[in-house]
């Protein structure tokens, strides 16, 4: 189980892009990347996140720790110097679940709308929520990953999961649904956001 101490990330610099080098002596599944760090598969219900800088392994076990109550993200573990060991979400990621449909389900668009409320609600002030930080989870049901920036940087209307939207062509399916579902949100968002530049 302890398997994973021995594997080893970092971020590189190739042609101009940067890039996460994984080094892996171990049996263990990779099953995500990105530009913290990599998550292997540690049993059916439980995987790590192998962070580049530790610092980062830090805020995200804070994060978790704060919403634990919420149910709306991975449940912890275990946060080690250089990882977190938390609950293993079993699903595509929303925007790979949205990829090629031509309508948004109304119970998504409503359970985003209260994930976002939850993030604020206990603390968080970087609502970053890319629609590939959704986890659809068994029976539909959405959790949000990769908070290692969701109690430190100020960020409360990152356009990106608007943006990301938009590239699927279901950015004005949303708005309409979150108009009727949560006034207040939507009223929020169309001051802070400029939906023209997105």
């Amino acid at each position: 189980m302890n398997d994973f101490k021995l594997i080893r990330v970092e971020r590189i610099e190739n042609n101009g892009k940067k890039e996460l080098l994984i080094h892996n002596p171990t049996t263990l599944k990779l099953i995500g990347a990105g530009s913290q760090g990599a998550v292997f598969q540690l049993d059916e219900d439980i995987c790590v996140k192998i962070y580049v800088n530790p610092n980062a392994a830090t805020k995200e076990g804070k994060a978790l720790e704060a919403a634990k109550d919420s149910h709306i993200v991975p449940r912890l573990y275990e946060v080690g110097p250089n990882y977190v060991i938390m609950e293993y979400l079993k699903g595509p990621n929303l925007k790979d679940y949205l990829k090629g449909k031509q309508d948004i389900p109304e119970s998504i668009t409503e359970q985003i709308i209260m994930i976002r409320k939850e993030l604020k609600r206990v603390g968080f002030i970087r609502i970053k929520t890319s629609i590939g930080h959704f986890v659809v989870t068994k029976g539909n049901v959405l959790k949000a990953i990769d908070h290692s920036d969701g109690l430190t940087m100020n960020d409360p209307y990152n356009p990106k999961m608007f943006r990301d939207l938009k590239k699927l062509g279901l950015l004005d399916t949303f708005l309409k649904q979150a108009k009727k579902i949560d006034p207040e949100s939507y009223e929020e968002w169309q001051k802070n956001i400029d939906f023209n530049a997105i």
